[in-house]
Order: C-alpha cells, then structure tokens, then sequence
C-alpha cells in the first residue's frame, strides 16, 4: 500500500520518505437528517437529510537513519500534511495476489510494502481532523521506526472522488460512482455544437432536461454550466427552462443523453462520487 498526496500541480508517494503504509480506511459519510414533528401527529416527517464530511484513517510507519533524519522527514510531513488548504489523497493498492503479501523485509532486503502499487479509482479533498506525532516504534538495522496515526477528514464534498473528465458524448456518459453528482455542488460543462438550423433545443441527460426556446443555427455553441448558460458566449438564460443537470447512479452504469438536434455534445469536468 501507499498515499499519494496532490496539492495543486505536485504530487508525491509518501513511500518516497521511507513512510510504509499499513493501513488506510474511510467511513461513510455523516448523515444529518431533516425531519420535523407537528402536535397532534405521531411520529415525524422524513425530508431526507444531507452528507457532511466523511473521515479517512490512515496508518504508517516511518524509518529514519538517525535523529537530525526524523528529524528532517517529521518536518517535511508535518508542512505537507499539516497545510491548512485542502489537498488531495489517493490510496494506492497492489493487484498482486493476496497471500504473496510481504511485510516489510519479511524475507529479503529491506522490502517497503507490495510491488506494482496503481492508484485507486477515487480521491479525497481533505484536511486533518487533529493533530499528529510520529511515536518511536523500535530499531530495525539501525534504522529508528516510528508508527503514524492520522485521522484526514473530507474538506468540501463529503465523498470520494474521481479525478475531472471531459468526455465527447456519442450515446451516453459513463458514471461508476455510488452518489450523484449535481452541477450545483460539481460544476461540469456541457457544450452543445449545433449542426443544423432549429426553433429550439431539448437536451436530456439522464431523468433532466433543458429547453432552450430560441432560434438556432448551424455552428451556434451552447454552454450549460447549471448556473448560467450562454449561445456563442451571450448569455440566454431568459430563454431556458433555468434547468441543471445531475449524474446519478444507474445499475448499468450508463447515462442515457438525447438531443433534439444533430450536434456535438461535450461533458467537461465532470466526476464521479463515490460515498
């Protein structure tokens, strides 16, 4: 195992430092409910209920060669982990078998964790939820361990993510996550390339559809971005339905899309999320 970090445009394994992952987990997302009870009737009315934040458990050990070394790598994590902007977690996992698993230098050299470790399908923005301190866990061939215990708690969207797509749409969208996805929390794009004349446009994604009541004309480009929307980079809003677009979750795993015209269809910056 491992945990890539990403803050803006760097990334770095934390396998690098010598830290060996051992463990890494996430909870479901805090559930608070909506609901209100009235005098006179049993019980209470369910409105559903909104996520919060999801918390992620994490657990390493560090090797350091000597004291001015831990030193040096405990201030390196606590100025990369400690940052009070959110960043980006990626668990990283082996496809190895199984019971091929070795613990460190189980059986040969000085083995940090499994080989041929590939990024998960899905991140988290987070920040710590506490603060941390390596513990000096013992000496290993003169090299000193410490055990790290971290607790990251998701910092805007309180779930997994994809890293953003774009996407040229032919018959649907492909959407594996496990909770939709609303232009109004995600902003993704969708631009519409007319290629032919028409009084109007239905676009549908999944069970949402916008309207736009206006003349169209070959080569005119549509941008939906759930807040605002725009014909050849003016704005149209008073000729749409005002509608937004939201991914969810389908057992095949497909968005079905239909336009009512011939054009280009384009999904930028848009993820999957995952509870």
């Amino acid at each position: 195992m491992d945990l890539l970090i990403t803050n803006n445009t760097s990334s770095i394994k934390l396998s690098e430092k010598d830290i060996v992952t051992t463990h890494f987990e996430e909870s479901t997302p805090s559930l608070v409910a909506n609901t209100l009870s009235f005098k006179g009737r049993n019980g209470k009315l369910n409105f559903g209920g909104e996520y919060s934040e999801k918390k992620l458990s994490y657990t390493a050990y560090m090797y350091t060669n000597s004291q001015s070394d831990y030193e040096f790598k405990r201030n390196w994590l606590y100025q990369l982990l400690g940052n009070s902007n959110p960043y980006y977690i990626t668990p990283m996992y082996s496809n190895e078998p199984m019971y091929s698993y070795e613990s460190p230098g189980e059986t040969s050299g000085n083995k940090l964790g499994q080989k041929n470790n590939i990024e998960s399908n899905k991140r988290f923005f987070v920040t710590l939820e506490d603060t941390f301190a390596p513990e000096l866990a013992g000496s290993v061939d003169s090299k000193q361990i410490y055990k790290i215990n971290i607790t990251f708690v998701t910092a805007v969207l309180p779930f997994g993510e994809s890293k953003a797509k774009k996407l040229t749409i032919v018959s649907g969208i492909p959407y594996a996550g496990t909770v939709a996805a609303s232009q109004l929390e995600v902003p993704f794009v969708v631009k519409v390339l007319a290629k032919q004349n028409a009084s109007g446009i239905d676009l549908t994604i999944g069970s949402r559809t916008w309207k736009y009541s206006g003349t169209v004309t070959s080569g005119d480009t549509f941008v939906i971005g759930g807040m605002y929307n725009t014909m050849n980079m003016l704005s149209i809003n008073d000729d749409t339905n005002a509608e937004y677009f939201v991914l969810e979750p389908t057992g095949t795993g497909h968005i079905d899309v239909t336009c009512s015209i011939a054009s280009e269809i384009v999904i930028e910056d848009y993820k999957e999320l995952y509870l």
